[in-house]
C-alpha cells in the first residue's frame, strides 16, 4: 500500500478533479511570491507550491470558447488589481520606449558634435598651426590665440557637456523604469 503525504493526496485529488472537469472551460489562476498572477486552463500546469491557492473561474452556462464569444471573468477586486497592474505595465513600457527614442536622438546629436570638433581640430593642425599662444606684454602670461573656428569649437564643447548631463538624467530615469518592470 502506498503511503501518500498530504501534498501527494492533494495533488491526486486535484488531478482526479481535473480529469472530471477538463472539458468544462475552467480557468485557474494563482499569484506567485512576486505578486504575479498566472492563468491556465490546465490544473496540471499549476506549480505544486501554489496548488492550495488556486482559484477557479468558470465560463457561464451556455457559452463556449469554440463559439468565439468573449466571456467576462468574475468582477472581484483581484481582477481589478490585475487590470490596473497591466495598465501600469503598459504605461511604463510606453514611457520606456519614449525615453529610449529621446536618448537615441541625443546620443546621435552628441556624436555629430564630437565629429565636428575632430574636424575642426584637424583643420587647426593643418592650416592654423601658426596660431600659437603668445606672451601678454602686460601680464607676462601666455594667452592662447584662437583659430577662426574657436567660437564654434567652444560652442560645441559646451553643447556636449549639456548633452552628457541630460543623457545621464534620462538614463537614470530609464534605469528606474526598467527596474520597476
Amino acid at each position: 500500500m502506498f503511503n501518500f503525504s498530504r501534498i501527494g493526496f492533494i495533488i491526486l485529488a486535484l488531478l482526479l478533479l481535473w480529469a472530471s472537469l477538463s472539458s468544462s472551460g475552467d480557468v485557474y489562476h494563482w499569484m506567485d511570491e512576486k505578486g504575479t498572477v498566472h492563468f491556465t486552463d490546465d490544473i496540471a500546469k499549476v506549480p505544486r507550491q501554489y496548488l492550495d491557492q488556486v482559484k477557479k473561474s468558470e465560463f457561464p452556462e451556455g457559452s463556449s470558447r469554440e463559439e468565439g464569444k468573449s466571456v467576462e471573468p468574475e468582477k472581484d477586486e483581484s481582477w481589478e488589481r490585475v487590470k490596473k497592474y497591466l495598465e501600469t505595465i503598459e504605461k511604463k513600457i510606453e514611457a520606456k520606449k519614449e525615453l529610449e527614442e529621446v536618448i537615441s536622438k541625443l546620443e546621435e546629436e552628441m556624436k555629430v558634435s564630437q565629429e565636428r570638433i575632430k574636424e575642426i581640430e584637424g583643420y587647426e593642425r593643418e592650416y592654423f598651426n601658426y596660431y600659437q599662444p603668445v606672451k601678454d606684454p602686460k601680464t607676462g602670461k601666455w594667452v592662447p590665440i584662437g583659430s577662426p573656428y574657436y567660437d564654434e569649437k567652444r560652442r560645441l564643447k559646451a553643447q556636449i557637456e549639456v548633452l552628457q548631463k541630460e543623457l545621464a538624467l534620462l538614463e537614470e530615469k530609464l534605469s528606474e523604469i526598467t527596474r520597476s518592470l
